[in-house]
């Protein structure tokens, strides 16, 4: 048997990757998968990334705001996204971030795969569409998947980018979004991700939400003289308008 600690969208939100760490001690498990998004719209990018950094298990892949920030940092024109206070926490970042988390950010895939008892797993970030993403709440989801499900040589995909957990098997293949451990969208600001478990050819997925110091996230926001509007987010769990 070996487990999997699937995590995605850390979003630079170390206090919710250390509130999961008291809750699972991470070194139990046999690989640590991360979903894309490192980094932007929380203060703590170099402890996180320093946190996979350390741990040789850690399968990371780079998400779109990742490679937005490693945009920037090549000199290139940030286009999306359009709104000042967002735009305000990429710069923040690229400013912010050391140079050897540079190079370990530069040097993740867009997506990685690993083999656990003979099963196949992919990592991506997104899929179809980058600011899409995919969603069980998206029209139609099952076409999406049975599509996927088709071509694909994998038994498992695990996803991120939509910050909404979920997990569903179509045709034989599971589709698994931890969710988001730093910015969730689903209206609970916990904490939220999951661990996958194959044993004799088995998969099994349990998702968890773990409450953090999301006031320790609003305070670093405040220190760095961050737009006050994502205390709103990290507080209702809501993606900002």
């Amino acid at each position: 048997m070996q487990k999997l600690l699937v995590l995605s969208d850390i979003h630079a939100n170390y206090p919710a990757l250390k509130a999961i760490e008291h809750h699972v001690d991470p070194d139990r498990f046999h690989r640590i998968i991360h979903a894309g998004d490192l980094t932007v719209y929380s203060t703590f990018p170099n402890e996180t990334i320093e946190w996979f950094r350390r741990r040789t298990t850690s399968v990371c892949i780079a998400g779109n705001t990742d490679k937005r920030v490693l945009a920037i940092l090549e000199g290139k024109p940030l286009w999306k996204p359009k709104k000042e206070e967002k735009r305000a926490m990429y710069y923040w970042t690229c400013d912010t971030l050391l140079p050897e988390n540079r190079e370990y950010l530069n040097s993740l895939p867009e997506e990685a795969d690993v083999t656990v008892e003979d099963l196949r797993i992919r990592i991506i970030h997104g899929d179809f569409d980058e600011d899409e993403g995919i969603s069980s709440s998206l029209a139609n989801p099952e076409h999406r998947f049975r599509t996927l499900a088709r071509e694909s040589p994998y038994q498992a995909h695990i996803l991120g980018h939509t910050h909404i957990p979920f997990h569903t098997i179509i045709d034989g293949v599971h589709f698994i979004n931890p969710g988001s451990v730093g910015r969730p969208f689903d209206g609970d600001p916990r904490s939220s991700f999951a661990i996958l478990t194959v044993s004799s050819g088995i998969i099994t997925v349990e998702h968890f939400r773990i409450p953090y110091s999301v006031e320790e996230v609003i305070a670093g926001l405040k220190e760095n003289g961050l737009p006050d509007r994502y205390a709103e987010m990290y507080r209702t769990g809501r993606k900002l308008q």
